[in-house]
């Protein structure tokens, strides 16, 4: 398993000076989510998503009938037919790409290689990229991919509505002390999310406080003390990492984490890990979990959607 990334600075020098994708007939420039002119259709109608963030924003926002490819990595939702994948987030097949005949290939500076941007262009695929180091830019990309494909306004309410959900939950955490939680992005190495993380403000919007948030780097490898020595109140993971949650409370290195004294080591959805519409369900579930005091009944305003 590879950690979720983040371009660097020197990726995104290298996107930025591959200039504009050749335009396809009718074609006309716009500028994607970290500045590259990008020449794509007035209406793209066959698109590949290059990773599972970018597929769940096209459904969410009504255009899952226009996806011809997605990764090898995307969830598509129940009842929907059969779509082609195209490989991994990191190395997809460009020539089973460009067999599909596409329009427009989209992809995010959070999974995807900056150097598929050098590669579609030779081969004459727009690649279109969005920018999602944060919770907020991830839903000002909704509005940015729905006026792309032709509908703007759409992106605006599937937006609107997210954020009057986020609100809802800062309305009930906020005054709160934050949770101090260590977050296992994988077990074994550790793996945790770092300053520039996206699931680092995610946590921090759902009342957490990550305790390795001052790691330099987005998704550094902590070694065992490092870990033990932040004294997290929480730990939380995913499903993949069960067994080794599960391990925990029989572990001697671990009994004395203030988190395992107090069996607060809690299974979370992979949702709050993705750039995407998602991530807002994943808030709302991680803020349940750490503040339940804030969601008893007639704790505070803003009532949840369920």
């Amino acid at each position: 398993m590879r950690a979720p990334r983040l371009a660097t600075p020197a990726a995104l020098v290298l996107i930025l000076a591959c200039g504009p994708s050749p335009a396809p007939a009718g074609g006309h420039l716009v500028i994607d989510g970290i500045g590259r002119s990008v020449s794509a259709p007035p209406t793209p109608r066959r698109i590949v998503s290059l990773a599972p963030s970018v597929t769940d924003s096209l459904f969410a926002l009504g255009f899952g009938d226009r996806l011809v490819g997605v990764s090898d990595f995307c969830v598509l939702p129940p009842g929907v037919g059969p779509i082609a994948r195209v490989g991994g987030i990191l190395n997809p097949s460009l020539e089973a790409i460009r067999a599909l005949r596409p329009d427009l290939l989209i992809a995010t500076t959070s999974g995807n290689d900056p150097s598929l941007a050098p590669q579609a262009g030779a081969l004459g695929l727009p690649l279109y990229t969005m920018n999602t180091p944060d919770v907020a830019a991830t839903l000002a990309s909704l509005e940015e991919i729905a006026g792309l494909l032709g509908d703007r306004e759409r992106g605006r309410r599937l937006a609107a509505a997210l954020r009057g959900r986020l609100e809802a939950v800062r309305a009930r955490v906020g005054p709160l002390r934050p949770t101090r939680v260590l977050f296992l992005v994988w077990s074994e190495p550790l793996v945790v999310p770092g300053r520039l993380a996206f699931l680092t403000d995610a946590l921090r919007r759902a009342g957490a406080a990550s305790v390795t948030a001052d790691a330099p780097a987005a998704w550094p490898a902590f070694d065992l003390e490092s870990a033990l020595a932040r004294a997290p109140e929480a730990i939380l993971t995913t499903s993949k990492n069960s067994a080794f949650a599960e391990r925990l409370p029989r572990d001697p290195a671990w009994k004395e984490v203030p988190a395992v004294r107090r069996g607060r080591i809690l299974i979370v959805g992979e949702a709050i890990e993705q750039p995407g519409p998602g991530v807002v369900g994943g808030i709302e579930e991680v803020a349940r979990l750490l503040h339940p005091e804030a969601f008893a009944d007639g704790a505070r305003q803003g009532p949840l959607k369920d």
